[in-house]
């Protein structure tokens, strides 16, 4: 009889090791996916740098954001009631009469042990943008 509950009891902790193990990767593998969402993107377009930064200040700034930086790169930042700011710039140049836009995650919060905390309104803002610009020119081309 002892011994039938000793092999019970190492089942459940080779269990509950698997249990832990399954979390962990859950956790890491969330974290991936929330900071890929929010990785540097390039698009190049036919529309010019003044649309590119109309797109921007209308899909990115809006909502609580703002424009704190009007230079190239042009600089949205998330309002001081959300916590901790997160930032997204806009870089424009010009390649063989197209414009190129680099749209790059310059500030976001980070939890204790690693993760990205708020990722999905920076995911959120960039797709934002780059849905726009590809419904204003249907030959934009994203990388990233």
């Amino acid at each position: 009889m002892e011994i039938a509950s000793d092999s019970a009891s190492g089942g459940n902790v080779g269990l509950g090791l698997l249990v832990v193990v399954v979390l962990i990767g859950l956790y890491i593998g969330y974290n991936v996916f929330k900071s890929h969402g929010f990785r540097p993107r390039r698009v190049e377009t036919r529309l010019s740098a003044e649309q590119l930064r109309a797109v921007f200040v209308e899909k990115v700034a809006g909502l609580g954001w703002s424009i704190v930086d009007d230079g190239n790169p042009m600089v949205a930042q998330s309002g001081l009631l959300a916590g901790i700011r997160q930032q997204i710039a806009l870089q424009v140049s010009e390649n063989g009469g197209r414009s190129v836009a680099n749209l790059v995650v310059t500030r976001y919060s980070k939890k204790v042990l690693g993760g990205a905390t708020k990722a999905y309104t920076l995911r959120w803002r960039m797709n934002a943008f780059i849905a726009h610009v590809r419904q204003l020119d249907e030959s934009a081309s994203v990388v990233g």
